[in-house]
């Protein structure tokens, strides 16, 4: 974990995110970041599509088919959990949730560093977290 300080409805929810699978972790991340509830003074539009990008590298269906998320019960679990936090809590989840993608290895050199190199999760986070 990237924070120090987090509550324990938040290091359970990233313990569960852990457990997804990579094209999970990635849906769930560009859904959270797309409608999150908070407002921040950064650009999230730049981690959404690359997150969209690499996501459409790893599913080769992503971007042919109309995602329905009651296809994804266990990913509808998330959301709820999700908004069950209060607006620090959600803050401190999406930083955390970045950078467990961050530090994921989703066995492909190429994907790799595109995220390790385009993901600002250290300017995220510190911008989250002084606004």
């Amino acid at each position: 974990m990237l924070l120090d300080n987090n509550t324990k409805k938040v290091i359970n929810l990233i313990n569960n995110f852990d457990t997804l699978n990579n094209i999970d972790k990635l849906r769930l991340s560009i859904c959270i970041l797309e409608n999150k509830n908070f407002n921040i003074n950064f650009n999230t539009r730049d981690i959404i599509i690359l997150l969209k990008e690499v996501l459409s590298k790893l599913d080769s269906n992503y971007g042919k088919i109309i995602v329905n998320f009651s296809r994804y019960k266990h990913l509808l679990f998330f959301s709820a959990k999700y908004l069950e936090l209060n607006d620090l809590e959600k803050k401190k989840f999406t930083v955390e949730m970045l950078f467990n993608i961050y530090e994921t290895d989703f066995n492909d050199e190429i994907i790799n560093n595109e995220i390790n190199k385009l993901l600002p999760i250290y300017d995220y986070s510190y911008c989250i977290l002084n606004s």
